[in-house]
């Protein structure tokens, strides 16, 4: 009886601070904005973000369990206007650099504008990410071969000391390998994002 109590509480202390991250990021509106209203701006505003049309019915859920009436209408004429400002060329190229996701709200002309400036932008975020995955590799490494001429002062007989040298090699190897790739990105400690324009 008192292992299972035990696994009971076990299980508890695991799951409940998951739980807790998991429902924390699912909240669209608490209770205090249900109560406040301001249904246009709030539209204003998710449109202003990217959000889809979605979001409201969300919205209007989540304020119907603190038994509040969502002004769809009202939030939709706001999420028109937030949508405009946010399906611009200029902001296409940062929500892309940013790494955000596009929820495909832009229409018409603009929608092909916003969409290639956001490719552009993406293209730099996700080289940006190759580029900083490399240097962290090359700092690791960077890293083991200093523990590794660490332990070659100790090594105690030749056959260690040879496997030491082996592995120092090929890490220096690698080096230059990741050296190598990082000129594709601008050199080392110089990204350049022009190059994926």
């Amino acid at each position: 009886m008192t292992s299972s109590i035990k696994s009971w509480k076990l299980i508890t202390l695991i799951v409940l601070p998951i739980w807790i991250l998991l429902g924390s990021g699912c909240a669209v509106i608490s209770e205090s904005e249900c109560q406040a209203g301001l249904w246009y701006e709030r539209g204003l505003e998710d449109g202003a973000r990217g959000r889809g049309q979605g979001t409201v019915y969300k919205i209007a859920q989540k304020c119907h369990e603190y038994g509040v009436r969502t002004d769809t209408e009202a939030w939709m004429r706001g999420h028109e206007e937030g949508v405009e400002r946010y399906c611009t060329p200029e902001n296409g190229f940062v929500v892309g650099r940013r790494g955000r996701n596009y929820e495909g709200v832009c229409t018409g002309p603009s929608a092909d504008l916003f969409l290639a400036n956001y490719e552009r932008g993406l293209a730099v975020y996700q080289a940006e990410k190759q580029y900083n995955a490399l240097v962290d590799r090359y700092h690791d490494a960077e890293r083991e071969v200093d523990n590794i001429e660490e332990a070659l002062d100790e090594a105690e007989t030749k056959e260690e000391a040879r496997s030491l040298r082996r592995q120092r090699r090929t890490l220096l190897r690698e080096m230059r390998h990741l050296e190598a790739e990082m000129m594709h990105f601008g050199g080392f400690g110089a990204f350049n994002p022009l190059l994926f324009y």
